[in-house]
């Protein structure tokens, strides 16, 4: 059996169950002769932030008939020899936490009953993966309840967090008032996707490092925010939590966790002289130092290694044909992977899509029994699914 891990759907009925009083405000999706979406106009989206380069609706893969028609797409399944889906929406022209709270919420559980009821009518075939409003606290919090309760397997966040003034968004771990619903995910036992929404926000002063070709070596957004989770202290105080990380790339898991490693061993010195904040200055500040940060935030948090925290609270989508996947495998172990396809995106993962399942079968450096753990093993544990 294989159990796809990432995918995107946006079903024709996505808004229709929004209440009344918000029916004008909610996304128009745009289908052409063949039933392919086209295009999405939102009255109700929020003001454009100067800096931020959004992608433009319907988004990657709309092209395919699969992106909004589930016959289609349980048909080129089949053809694939995959049996099941978690499917998460498609995001490109609507969704963004800078949504009016009211409705978001509205949006979030209208598109998760679109996808309840394909549950129904495919049951142990299609998993819906809930969306929630993270701009409400509360309501995020009882709509994860609420998916819980009618058997949605997980719920999936942006991994940037956007600021409405200014183009450059901020990590998860760095919002303590988001805390709350961190620990409802813990205490339900809810595992949390962590996937890019392509509204056009970055972490990193991306569009400055670009004019020279700095982006060369700036950080991604993903890893920055899953650095956050571990260097802010939530792991510690939600050792329960699952993250998946959709997208990420199994390239730079490695080394990633090796230099955060080497970080928190090295030993910490005196930052008298420092004139910058540095790694290691959350964990001693110098009574003669200037303090950057409140002294809750700047004591240590991470207890543990932070490889330990990939070990202990992290998966991943596998992307089959980078070369390093067979090395993360062996570093971390299959048990921390997922398959993906990222249907029926068009991004460079999305590509391989209809080769995923006959690469992963092919790969040289992987044991049988590792590729079902990958294939299935994993996600059956991980989302508990029969």
């Amino acid at each position: 059996m294989i159990i796809d891990c990432d995918t995107h759907f946006m079903p024709p009925d996505a808004f229709s169950h929004v209440p009344e009083v918000m029916r004008q405000l909610v996304p128009q999706l745009e289908f052409g002769a063949e039933g392919i979406l086209t295009g999405i106009e939102f009255p109700g989206a929020p003001a454009p932030v100067p800096g931020t380069t959004p992608l433009p609706a319907p988004g990657s893969g709309a092209h395919y008939r699969g992106n909004s028609d589930m016959t289609v797409r349980l048909h080129e399944y089949a053809a694939l020899g995959i049996q099941a889906q978690m499917v998460l929406p498609q995001f490109t022209g609507w969704w963004s936490y800078l949504v009016e709270p009211p409705l978001a919420n509205a949006l979030a559980h209208s598109w998760n009953l679109s996808m309840l009821r394909l549950m129904k009518e495919h049951p142990g075939v299609i998993y819906g993966v809930a969306l929630v409003a993270l701009q409400d606290v509360d309501g995020a919090i009882a709509e994860m309840r609420w998916a819980k309760d009618n058997g949605f397997p997980a719920v999936v966040l942006d991994h940037t967090y956007p600021v409405r003034h200014h183009p450059y968004g901020t990590t998860l771990g760095s919002h303590r008032e988001l805390w709350p619903f961190f620990r409802g995910a813990e205490d339900m036992a809810m595992p949390i996707f962590l996937h890019a929404v392509q509204h056009g926000h970055r972490i990193v002063n991306l569009l400055n490092f670009q004019y020279d070709g700095l982006d060369l070596f700036a950080p991604r957004e993903a890893q920055m925010n899953l650095v956050s989770l571990i260097t802010s202290g939530m792991l510690d105080d939600f050792p329960r939590l699952q993250f998946i990380h959709a997208e990420m790339g199994t390239k730079t898991i490695k080394s990633l966790a090796q230099r955060l490693d080497a970080n928190f061993k090295q030993s910490t010195l005196s930052y008298e002289d420092d004139e910058g904040a540095s790694a290691g200055s959350r964990r001693r500040l110098s009574p003669k130092a200037p303090q950057l940060v409140p002294p809750g935030v700047a004591n240590e948090k991470n207890q543990l290694a932070p490889s330990e925290y990939f070990r202990k609270n992290f998966f991943w989508t596998i992307e089959t044909e980078e070369p390093e996947f067979a090395e993360a495998v062996q570093y971390l172990g299959a048990e921390h992977f997922l398959f993906a396809t990222d249907y029926p995106h068009d991004d460079p993962g999305g590509r391989m899509k209809y080769k995923d399942v006959e690469l992963l079968a092919a790969h040289p450096k992987i044991s049988d029994e590792d590729k079902e753990q990958i294939r299935c093993g994993n996600a059956r544990r991980l989302f508990t699914l029969s």
